[in-house]
């Protein structure tokens, strides 16, 4: 079942990165955006005019009551508050589509436009997108995870990933935040351990820039080696290999020159011991030995 008619009158709320991204994508498949609505219509008219199409308005109820589909890609501490605004100023129509785009947000956040009789869908796109130009080119090929108890709203919902020419990551009612911590961990935190990595290297009197410029390639090659055989068997390192005196060395520099990364690398540490006896490199031994030595250094 997919969307045809009047159904691809799709109204966006919200005028940041994801709803202008999605409105373009949406408006050249076909859809017609009936309008774009913020809290400044300002940033509305500067998404309608990147669009291409649609009124741009402050009204967020009489936005989302011209369409049949309504998007709302507010940040996520906005969207429950804006779906009972727009809920109780009757915005919503009888059988309408209602979409959140949060990763956090479970589709419980859209319960006030299904007491007014809407079908609602949680659909988050997996993907890191820091700018509109930047959205369009890396929706491609990006997992969306979707989240509803609505076969009808699940169903249109696919059709509009088709569109981003995306994939369909399944979830289970009441799973978001353990997915989107999960995103999060891989996303932001991978940022934050590269940002640890620079910060040793500068205690060791090294360049900044030209510490990431050094380590590029082994990042980029640890993603491959992700990408190709996977998680616990890309693993390698000292922790992988079981030398604990090479872990402990770490320890003592780091306790030496950078004391307030002790407990980050203990922390993490531990996880890795946790991979490398998931990989099956790490005997168990060597494994007790490198979590005591993890364990007296994190009390420091």
């Amino acid at each position: 079942m997919g969307v045809r008619g009047p159904m691809k009158n799709t109204a966006i709320i919200g005028a940041g990165v994801v709803g202008t991204a999605m409105g373009y994508l949406l408006s050249n498949a076909g859809y017609n955006i009936t309008g774009i609505a913020s809290r400044s219509l300002e940033s509305a008219v500067k998404a309608r005019d990147f669009i291409g199409q649609g009124e741009a308005s402050t009204d967020l109820a009489g936005t989302a009551r011209s369409a049949g589909i309504v998007l709302i890609t507010t940040s996520d501490d906005a969207v429950r508050l804006v779906c009972e605004d727009i809920a109780g100023r009757d915005g919503f129509r009888p059988g309408s589509l209602v979409i959140h785009t949060s990763g956090a947000l479970s589709v419980e956040a859209l319960a006030s436009a299904k007491h007014k009789g809407a079908v609602t869908v949680s659909m988050h796109p997996l993907q890191s997108l820091p700018s509109v130009q930047e959205a369009i080119k890396n929706m491609p090929g990006s997992y969306f995870c979707l989240e509803s108890e609505d076969e009808t709203a699940l169903d249109t919902a696919r059709d509009m990933v088709r569109v981003f020419q995306g994939k369909e990551l399944n979830i289970q009612l009441g799973g978001k935040p353990l997915y989107h911590a999960g995103a999060a961990v891989v996303s932001n935190f991978f940022v934050a351990t590269i940002g640890f990595g620079l910060q040793l290297h500068e205690s060791a009197g090294i360049d900044r820039q030209d510490s990431l410029n050094a380590l590029l390639p082994l990042i980029q090659g640890t993603l491959k080696n992700i990408e190709k055989i996977g998680i616990p068997a890309a693993l390698t390192g000292p922790i992988a290999r079981g030398d604990a005196q090479t872990v402990e060395d770490h320890l003592a520099a780091i306790s030496r020159e950078s004391p307030d990364l002790l407990g980050l690398y203990c922390e993490l540490g531990k996880y890795t011991v946790k991979l490398a006896r998931e990989k099956g490199t790490l005997k168990e031994h060597d494994a007790q030995k490198i979590i005591e030595i993890l364990r007296q250094y994190s009390s420091h």
